[in-house]
């Protein structure tokens, strides 16, 4: 049986006065200084979906460094010529400016 409120109606379920995490989860994270940093993080795991199946075989976003993301590469020069189309990805991707450089790092063996 379901509990009664004061007036007779039922007491409002607990999902349904809860607020949704996804709602709560922004606020929390800028509050504990994380949303920035959650922000940027975006940029490497999501680099296959940022730059497209052709770039993503000969690339992949290893780690933020401060404001900068560092990408491996097996092409050096080809995709030195890419960098400021890969940024303008990446910040749209984001959403922000976060990310304010790219460092290309040559894929060892």
């Amino acid at each position: 049986m379901r509990d009664r409120g004061s007036a007779g109606h039922p007491a409002p379920s607990r999902a349904a006065s809860a607020p949704a995490i996804g709602a709560l989860l922004p606020g929390t994270l800028a509050r504990l200084g994380l949303a920035e940093g959650i922000a940027r993080w975006r940029a490497v795991v999501e680099w296959d979906a940022i730059v497209g199946e052709a770039l993503a075989c000969s690339t992949k976003a290893r780690r933020i460094e401060g404001d900068t993301l560092v990408v491996e590469t097996t092409d050096m020069f080809g995709m030195s010529h890419f960098k400021p189309g890969l940024l303008k990805l990446v910040r749209d991707h984001i959403g922000s400016e976060l990310i304010r450089d790219i460092r290309l790092e040559l894929k060892r063996n």
